[in-house]
């Protein structure tokens, strides 16, 4: 399984994606369970990702990230903003889903 070690940016959108540098030195665009869109949107995303390819059709690779509660402790960045508050993104590996970039930098 993979396993998130740093975190790079926080992405642009509504769900507050983050892109994550992993143990296979690749880098992910990680969605949280926390997200401010709602779970549902991780499982929306990975079964038609993963339908969308059973097609034949082009798509990313989507997989299950480990994100450490300590690296969520250490990165104050690692949060989801409200209008009111900034909650921490939720630890745990059933709790992230990510995409792989396409970029390798």
């Amino acid at each position: 399984m993979l396993r998130a070690i740093e975190q790079i940016r926080r992405m642009r959108g509504g769900a507050q994606s983050h892109l994550m540098r992993c143990t296979d030195n690749h880098y992910y665009v990680v969605k949280f369970q926390n997200n401010p869109q709602h779970r549902r949107v991780l499982v929306n995303e990975l079964l038609g990702t993963r339908l969308a390819s059973r097609l034949g059709l082009p798509t990313a690779p989507v997989d299950v990230v480990d994100v450490p509660g300590e690296l969520i402790r250490l990165t104050p960045e690692l949060c989801i903003e409200t209008p009111r508050t900034r909650i921490p993104c939720a630890p745990g590996s059933s709790s992230v889903r990510a995409i792989r970039a396409t970029r390798d930098a």
